[in-house]
This record gives structure tokens, sequence and C-alpha cells, in this order.
């Protein structure tokens, strides 16, 4: 006998034995197997030896204990011998916490209750225990047997060494099933005595419910009994219950045979009863266990499987949701990031960190999904991470069926293949619920938005009112499928397995894609305008899977719209890359001098100039220019945005003279074909001005300013980029004559404003924080510029890289505060690190290199 059971996770022997000899010191009797627990066997035996002839569980509950299955087996045995003896679980269980926070305590009761801290003195700690000892008079084995309660109708289960996680699972379960015990308390029965599991195929249902029954078994003396509700085949809507009355009514006589009752040639119904009196009469309560009661099951249904007698407790899993009104429900999610690591990891541990980084993009691409991922731990005893990750993204071989081969037998008697899983829920879909998930399997694993699918399936039905039926009926029959989850009224998920079922075995027919890439081309305009980007979001995703693969004008032009996503955003990389692509799929379809062809051509110089690439967007622009005045002719709208995007890019060149050139002979035509109030003639009125402003002509420039301010605003409202656009070039300008208030005001108006709707790192938000910065510069508040520099500049190393002529530009305006601020040695280690990187890059007749040639020059005259 002892008077304390250490419960620790091996992973913390040395943290926890400190304790243990404080603990003796003070004449303690305590159980501390130094031994590594790990089947189901012996941990029972170590609950029996050990626990049950302590007075005290004492619980070293470190991140490592939550993970640890023989640890949470011997914290359950206690907690439900304190639950038996009245509740009080203070007096049986005392946690000890070595970390700051709490939440990795389950359950929550304990976190509630007063918990030693793990980081106090061992000799302080073990008083504190002894005084709480005091309370515990009995031995845990005398309040209940902890031995593992009769299995009644099948072989008892071993459970798997392979079950991870799912902690707060159990517990949620545990809480549903013994509702009924808290009514006196609480004066409310939420889920009675019926708990179902809800879930996808292959998610983990059975396994947990394996799990409670190991590890909860002693809240059921009277013992558990497990039934198998699958069916095979289909059965029409009025014989289901018929159906059910006979597979239930041939386990429950099975049982009877069991319990030596005289049930030959009775009917099902009274075979039941029979079996009810029996259990009744036991005194005691047992856990009643349906596993796979089929996902179209109705209350009538489900009668006929439920518990027999009022001293059970009935849990179900199922894929189905129709029943939600029947009991507690716990719908039972992917496995945690961690937790599908370990699963993953546990047959064939990562080498390095090479095949850790391998491990996580494993458990990834599957999703988190449970037998998924235990068939991909299975698989990775025959093969390396690198071939199966390999196997897994390649395209043109279906690595789920690899899987299937390699894996061998899985727990709980599952089918060696995920897929098979997933079509028995797929085959029982009727066509609508076939349809969305076609449709899913097309697009992203990001949730879908409602709007979408109906619409998708109004264009490949014809018929608005008929895609909207379609799309309700399809939901709803996928969803009890549980191959659907809903998020809210608006989205639906659907798992990733499903969709990779869906790709292999029932492919969406090419009008439906066609239908999916048409209704994307309708929304995605609005990706020209940042403001739109709010609304487009939910479906980016969804777009960049359409255009993975571009074959079609109607695909090319969604991979255009996606570029211009991602360039108004300011995600330069991800819009060179798919600018890139759009070129070469669009002179494939359209050929060299076609007008899509030279539009993708200028929309990917434009993202060269952004990033800083401007010999490679002038050579584009040129190429445009060239073809656009041949074919299209001098007055074209396409040639005049050819020759004002060559302007742009002449006059970050330096080349003023020519750029201003072009623009002028831009403006006129624009003027004389267009009229004064067209949004083309603001940009080119816009670009004239600031490439006056650059050579000198200030005048010049404000009064091109004020007029495409008055008219931006006038047309295109307070907020649009346009505008915001037009009120920084006149704050520019009216900086640049003196008038510093005038400019503020206009500057700080722009920038609250594109950090309200671009965001605080947005390339427009930048260069308003420089020209504000600038501003304040020029008004003495030297601080103030100052910090908003920093800003930009750390934004722009982090997004741009060192060597970006936005980079450079930042760095000269901060050394150039810094001289300000009689900081000359900061300010010359800038100039002196950004000189080298913009000869390289620029050359040493470009405006940038030049500033800083003559700022370190200046630095260098200066007396040290």
């Amino acid at each position: 006998m002892n008077d304390l059971f250490v419960s620790y996770p091996h992973a913390d022997a040395e943290m926890a034995r400190p304790l243990v000899e404080e603990l003796k010191r003070l004449g303690l009797s305590v159980w501390f197997d130094e031994r590594e627990i790990g089947d189901t066997d012996a941990i029972t035996r170590s609950i029996v030896d050990g626990l049950g002839q302590a007075r005290m569980l004492v619980a070293w509950y470190s991140p490592a204990y939550a993970r640890s299955r023989p640890c949470q087996w011997e914290l359950t045995a206690a907690y439900l011998a304190a639950q038996h003896e009245g509740g009080d679980l203070a007096r049986r269980i005392l946690v000890v916490n070595p970390e700051l926070g709490a939440d990795h305590i389950q359950p929550v009761e304990l976190r509630d209750r007063r918990y030693l801290e793990g980081t106090a003195d061992p000799a302080d700690l073990a008083r504190r225990i002894a005084r709480r000892l005091d309370r515990a008079a009995t031995w845990i084995g005398d309040i209940r047997p902890l031995q593992a309660p009769p299995w009644l109708a099948s072989k008892r289960r071993i459970g798997s060494n392979r079950f991870v996680g799912r902690v707060p699972d159990l517990w949620s379960v545990h809480d549903g099933l013994t509702a009924a015990a808290v009514t006196v308390i609480t004066g409310a029965r939420p889920g009675g005595d019926l708990v179902q599991v809800q879930g996808m195929g292959g998610i983990g249902k059975s396994m947990l419910a394996e799990e409670y029954a190991l590890r909860f078994g002693a809240a059921y003396p009277g013992g558990i009994v497990w039934l198998s509700a699958s069916r095979t085949g289909t059965v029409a809507p009025d014989g289901r219950e018929a159906e059910a009355e006979g597979s239930a009514g041939r386990h429950l006589f099975d049982l009877a045979l069991r319990f030596g009752l005289p049930v030959q040639g009775m009917e099902p119904s009274a075979v039941a009863a029979q079996v009810g009196r029996h259990l009744e009469a036991l005194g005691k309560p047992y856990l009643w266990i349906v596993d796979d009661l089929p996902s179209d099951a109705n209350a009538a249904v489900l009668a006929h499987w439920t518990a027999p007698s009022t001293n059970g407790r009935t849990l179900i899993t199922t894929r189905g949701t129709r029943l939600d009104g029947c009991g507690t429900i716990h719908r039972l999610d992917v496995l945690t990031p961690e937790d599908a690591f370990r699963l993953l990891t546990s047959r064939q541990p990562p080498r390095d960190e090479a095949e850790r980084a391998m491990a996580a993009e494993i458990v990834a691409e599957l999703g988190r999904h449970a037998l998924a991922v235990d068939v991909a731990g299975a698989a990775l005893r025959a093969m390396s991470y690198a071939e199966f990750l390999k196997e897994l993204r390649n395209p043109s071989a279906d690595a789920l069926v690899l899987m299937e081969e390699l894996a061998g037998e899985l727990p709980n008697g599952h089918h060696p293949g995920i897929a098979v899983t997933l079509l028995q829920s797929i085959g029982r879909l009727r066509p609508e619920g076939v349809l969305v998930l076609q449709l899913a399997s097309l697009l992203a694993s990001d949730p879908i938005p409602t709007k979408y699918i109906e619409a998708v399936l109004a264009k490949h039905a014809g018929d608005k009112a008929a895609g909207r039926r379609i799309a309700l009926l399809g939901i709803q029959a996928a969803e009890a499928e549980a191959l659907v989850d809903r998020l809210g009224p608006e989205e639906v998920t659907v798992h990733i397995l499903t969709t990779r079922t869906m790709r292999r075995h029932a492919a969406a027919p090419e009008d439906l894609r066609a239908a999916a890439v048409r209704v994307m081309n309708r929304v995605m305009p609005g990706a020209v305008d940042i403001r739109k980007h709010a609304a487009l979001e939910p479906l980016i995703g969804h777009v960049r899977v359409l255009t993975e693969s571009v074959d079609d004008k109607e695909t090319a032009l969604l991979l255009g719209w996606l570029g211009w996503y991602e360039s108004e955003r300011g995600a330069y990389g991800p819009a060179n890359a798919v600018r890139r692509r759009g070129l070469d799929a669009v002179r494939h379809l359209y050929g060299e001098e076609h007008p899509n062809t030279l539009t993708c051509m200028d929309n990917f110089a434009s993202t060269l100039w952004k990033q800083g690439d401007l010999a490679g967007a002038r050579r584009l622009q040129e190429q445009v220019l060239e073809v656009s005045r041949r074919v299209l002719g001098e007055e074209h709208p396409d040639t005049l945005t050819s020759m004002n995007n060559l302007a742009s890019t002449l006059r970050d060149q330096g080349d003023l003279a020519g750029a201003r050139e072009l623009q002028e002979q831009v403006l006129a035509v624009r003027r004389r074909v267009l009229g004064e109030e067209h949004p083309d003639i603001l940009i080119s009125m816009s670009n004239l001005a600031s490439t006056f402003w650059s050579q000198g002509d200030l005048a010049g420039a404000r009064v091109l300013d004020e007029q495409a301010l008055a008219v931006s605003r006038r047309v295109l409202g307070e907020e649009h980029p346009d505008t915001l656009n037009s009120m920084n070039n006149l704050a520019e300008t009216l900086r640049s004559q003196g008038d510093l208030a005038g400019a503020r005001e206009l500057q700080e108006q722009v920038l609250a404003v594109r950090r309200r709707v671009l965001g605080e790192e947005h390339p427009s938000t930048l260069i308003s924080m420089n020209n504000l910065a600038e501003t304040l510069r020029s008004q003495g508040d030297l601080a103030g510029a100052r910090e908003l520099q920093e800003q930009v500049l750390a934004v722009r190393r982090r997004v741009l890289g060192e060597e970006h002529p936005s980079t450079l530009t930042s760095m000269n305006n901060l050394a150039r505060l810094l001289l300000k601020q009689e900081n000359s040695a900061e300010a010359r280690a800038l100039f002196e690190r950004a000189l080298p990187v913009a000869q390289r890059k620029l050359g040493n007749d470009h405006p940038i290199t030049q500033a800083h040639q003559n700022g370190l020059d200046f630095v260098t005259s200066l007396p040290r």
C-alpha cells in the first residue's frame, strides 16, 4: 500500500524525481514506476497494482503528460473513482503543473481547482501535498473496482498504441454520456444518455469510441457492448427501418444467446425486451456502442439501435448529420498538427530536420485526416519520406493507391484504402450531391462560398433556379454523409481526401469545369480595384487551382485576373510568376501579335517595373509599342497605353526628355479623342505633371495636378486609388513650392485612407509614409520624419530586399535625415552600404546612384 501514486510521463522522470525524494523524506510511501509503459495490458496492471493501492494521485501535468496515453489512463481512473465517491476531485487528484499556463490540462475541472506550481521548491511542494493527503483516508481501489469491465457482445478490443491526442474529445464524449448523472445538480439533461460522434469516413470515429471504452471503462461496471451498424449495399428509403430492425435484431439475438436467454423463435422486438430486462437486472450502468450507424438513419432507425434498458449509455458513431436533435452531438475534426505529426512518424521517425520538414508537408498534404495519416505512416516503413512526398504530389500517379498497397492491416479493421472508405459514402449520394463534390474536386480545399456553388451549377444547368435547387439538394446530400461541412450559412468545406477520391473515381465533366471558370471570370475583374479584394478573397484559392493548367482562352483570362489581384495587393513575386505563365499561355493560344498577347506583355512589364527591373520592363514595353503602332495604329487606345507605360519607365531610368515627349503625345491624342474627364486623361495628366516636377517645372506640374485632382474627385470619388494618387502628386508639388501645410494636410489624408484600405505594408502606403516624412522633415519635425522613414525602410528591406531601387531610395532618405540630426556616422554607414549596390544595379548615371554618391561625398568632406 502507498500513500501517493505519482503519475508522470517517462520523459519527465528527471523533473519529477526531486519532488518524489522530498515526499519520501517526509515519511510518505510513494508509487513511482520508472518503467516505460506502452501496451494496454501494462497500463491496466499499473492502474490496478499501483493506483488502486494508493490514497491520492499526484499528476505531474506537463504538455508531455497530455500526450501520454498511460498517464491519461491513470488520471481517468482516479477521476472516475473520485466522481463515484461523490465528485470531490481535490480529495483524490492533485495536479502539479510545471508550465506557466494551464490550457494543456484536461479535463477542464482540474484547471478550475487549485493546482500546485511545479516550478516551486520541491520541499515546499512536498509539504503542501502532505497536508492535502490528510483528506484521503481510504485507498482508491476501495472506492470502486479499477479493473476493466467485461465486453458483452464481442471479444474485448485492445485499442491501438497509435491512438494519439483526442483528449478533449474523449472528455466531451464522457460529459455527454454522464449528463444524466448531474441532472439533480443542474436540473437539465441536455443529451440524455446518448452521444453521437459525427464525422467523415476514416477520420477516427471508431477508434475514438474504442479508446473511450478502454480508458473510461471503469465508469461502466455493467459491461461494454460493441455493435456494428455498417450496411453493405443500398437500401430503399421505405425499407430502411425494416433493414435496421433486422440488423439490430441479429446483434441482439447473438447477445441474448451469450447471456443464456431462451429467445429461440422470438420476434426481434421480443428479443430486445428480453435483453433489456437482463441488462436492467444487473443494476449497473453499461456502455452500448453502435459503430457506423448509416448516415441516412432516421429517428425510427435509431430507436432500434439504442440501449434496450434505462441503465445503458449509448455511444454512436456515424457519418450522418440527420439526427442532430437526438442526444448530444460531438463532431469529430481532423487531428491537430502536432498529433498528426506524431502519428505519421510513430513507425519511422525522421532521421534529420529535412525529413521532419517533409513529414510536416505530408501531414499538411493529407489534411491531418486520421486514417490517411495512419496509412501514410505505414507506407513510410517501406519508402523514404522524400519518395512518399514525391508520389503524393505526382499528378500522374495516385499516391493514395500506393499507400493502400503498402499499408497492410490498419487499426480498427478498416480497409487498407482511404478511397474505399470515402467511396462508401460517395456511392450513396444522389446525383446532385455527386455534382457538388465534383465541383469541389476542381477547387482548392478552402471553404467554398455557397453562392459560388449556386452560380456554377446554374451556369452548368443553363437555368438560375435549377442551379439553386441542385446546389441546395447537393449540399444537403453531401452534408448528410459528412462529406461536406457547413461553416455557417454562406460557406461549406469539403475535406481534401474527399476531393482527391472524386478526382480519381468520379472525375468532374469538362463542362462543369468550364462553368466554374466562366463564373470566376464574371467576378474577378474586381481585382483591379483594391477596395474589392476583400469580397474576392474567399475565391482566390479556388482561382489558383482552376488556373494551375491553362489550356483554353477562358482559363487564360482568369489567370490574367489573378495577376491583377497579386499586383494590386503588392505581391510582386507571385504576380511575376502568374503573369509570366499568362504570357506564355496567350502566346500559345493567340499568337505573338494578338492584342491580348500585347496586353499580357504590358502587364508583365509593369510587374518587372514594380520589382525594380527597369531594363527588363523597358525591353518588353518597346516590343509592345512597336507592334501596337504597326498593327493597331498610332492613336489606338492600346498604343497610347503602351506609350504611357514606356514613358514611366524612361522617367524612372532618368530619361526625362524621352518620357516627356511620349507623355505629351499621349495627352494630346487622349484629349482630342476621349475628352477632358475620361479616367485615361487623368492618368496622362498626372504622369506628365510628375515629369514636369522632375524637370523642375513646378508651376506646370501644379496646374496639371490641380486639374487632375478636381476631375478625379468629381468623377471617381474621394477614396478611389486614382484620386489618392492625384492628391499625393499635388501634395508633392505643393511641398516643392514651399506650401508645407497644404502638402501635409493632403498627405495625411492619403496615408489614413491607404492604411485603412491597403494595409501598412502595401507599396502605395509606404510611398505615402515616405512623402509625409519628407514634409515633416521640411517642417522641422525630424523625430516624426525619422520614425516614418525607419518604418518604410524596414518593410522595404524585408519585402523587396536590399537591392531594390525603392529600398535604395529609402536608405538615401533616411541617411539625409540623419545628417539633419547631425548623426553623420549612421548616415555615412547607409551611404557606404547603398552606393556599391546602386552602382552595380542601376549604373553610375542613375539619379539614385548619384544621390548616394553626393551624400557620401558630403559626409566624407565633414571634419572628423
